[in-house]
């Protein structure tokens, strides 16, 4: 989209980082919003920024502010921020400031979460053209997302964009052999995921807590009928599930190594095992094609952080186009200094998931509109 002097240019960012006691702890996700932001001063537009920070549900609450981002993007720019605490409060027309204007978080509004029209068209008043670089969001039907992307001449940011094409590529046009290293919860909203990856032909590693509702298929005990879903992908070659795990009572307990078959009811599944780090790298070496998301174990704790360290470590050395997503996976390898490498870190965690699912995000078809 081609942005004129003077043009006024409302961004929709991805400001939802944390902060504790007033300070950004990672800015990963406002880093990747600067190529956007230097894009638009070399047109000479004029950026008021919009997102939100956590889930305050419509209330304001002080902890969740985006006034510490604005001011950490000001710093990091070098230039003064015009923090907006209500954009419904003050007057768009007289608007005629050449500084960056920040908003206040979006959801200490109803309006927002709603994706009410009317909140919509408040927020476009500020502006002349909307450009969405929030690609973390782009599965929320919200107004900021949504609604205000019908209402303004409309374009992805450049990050929202390379997201767009990047992941695509992964089932459009990947290079084989092809993995996909899959960890994190919640098996059930995993799964069209995991389908889809196995019609493409790719090789999927499974770990974490995604293991959990498949051990009773191995040990056979306790299996639902209700499980047809789980009993299909399991018997594909290409799922690979992990050999061995590392397993406590609790998580200050001793831990042990079992085989997967050997795990007691009263165990937890902490990491993956050692043979299974082996088959799983195994795979990684000869791949071409690699993406990641979901931690594979506790590994907020270092003794369980073995596994997901590493499969990190061995993707970076591979010479395949590797892609990782997912708040704590990106967190997780970042703090243990083996993130440096992958090819494409995704700022998207569920939007990410759903892409990839095949499915349509609110924020994607509302800009191909």
């Amino acid at each position: 989209m081609r942005i004129s002097r003077g043009t006024r240019v409302l961004v929709r960012g991805d400001f939802d980082v944390a902060v504790k006691d007033g300070k950004i702890k990672d800015d990963f996700r406002l880093r990747a919003i600067l190529p956007t932001i230097q894009y638009i001063d070399k047109c000479g537009g004029r950026i008021r920024f919009m997102g939100h920070l956590g889930r305050p549900r419509g209330k304001r609450v002080p902890h969740m502010s985006l006034k510490p981002v604005a001011a950490h993007l000001s710093r990091t720019l070098k230039r003064r921020i015009i923090f907006i605490d209500d954009p419904r409060a003050f007057d768009p027309e007289q608007d005629r400031s050449l500084d960056i204007l920040f908003f206040e978080n979006l959801r200490f509004f109803n309006g927002e979460e709603k994706n009410s029209l009317q909140f919509a068209r408040r927020l476009a008043r500020w502006s002349d053209i909307y450009l969405d670089d929030a690609f973390a969001n782009a599965h929320r039907s919200h107004a900021s997302v949504d609604r205000i992307a019908r209402l303004l001449p409309s374009a992805a940011g450049l990050r929202f964009a390379q997201e767009v094409k990047v992941l695509s590529h992964l089932f459009r046009a990947p290079r084989y052999p092809a993995v996909a290293v899959l960890g994190g919860a919640k098996l059930e909203t995993k799964l069209p995921l995991i389908e889809r990856f196995l019609k493409t032909g790719y090789d999927v590693l499974v770990g974490g807590a995604l293991v959990n509702p498949v051990i009773p298929f191995i040990n056979k005990r306790g299996i639902s009928k209700k499980s047809n879903s789980i009993r299909r992908i399991i018997s594909n070659p290409r799922l690979h599930l992990p050999a061995d795990l590392c397993v406590a009572l609790s998580a200050g307990s001793r831990p042990r190594i079992v085989q997967i078959g050997d795990i007691r009811r009263d165990e937890v599944n902490y990491d993956i095992g050692p043979a299974t780090v082996k088959n799983f790298c195994t795979l990684i070496h000869r791949a071409k094609t690699i993406v990641w998301n979901g931690p594979l174990g506790f590994a907020e704790r270092k003794e369980f952080a073995k596994g997901t360290v590493a499969v990190a470590r061995a993707i970076t050395k591979s010479r395949a186009f590797s892609v990782v997503g997912g708040g704590d996976t990106v967190t997780l390898i970042a703090h243990y200094g083996v993130l440096k490498g992958f090819s494409h870190v995704s700022t998207g965690g569920g939007a990410m998931l759903e892409f990839l699912a095949g499915k349509k995000l609110p924020g994607v078809e509302a800009l191909r509109q």
